[in-house]
């Protein structure tokens, strides 16, 4: 297995931002935001940043939930060895 240039150890999972949300939430209401968007959370974000072409970047987790397939799916776009990376099974917490 070679080695990583830079190696990030952490969490995975994926922030969830609301748009169009009223400025004063009422409370026990149900309001549905007309848009969100799906973007990788702090961890996963640092490795996103530092993967350049020419450094070897690897992300070290445990996941076990759909969200953490779909956060892994954008840092494998972007060249960050998940090599290391290792699926739990069932729960939707970190192992």
């Amino acid at each position: 297995m070679a080695a990583f240039e830079i190696t990030i150890a952490g969490e995975i999972n994926l922030d969830l931002i609301l748009y169009g949300l009223p400025e004063s939430l009422p409370i026990d209401r149900e309001i549905l935001a007309p848009a969100f968007r799906m973007t990788s959370a702090a961890p996963p974000r640092f490795s996103l940043t530092i993967s350049h072409p020419g450094v070897r970047v690897g992300f070290i987790t445990r996941w076990a939930a759909i969200l953490g397939a779909i956060a892994l799916e954008l840092l494998r776009e972007s060249g960050v060895d998940l090599s290391r990376v290792v699926r739990t099974s069932g729960g939707t917490q970190p192992g």
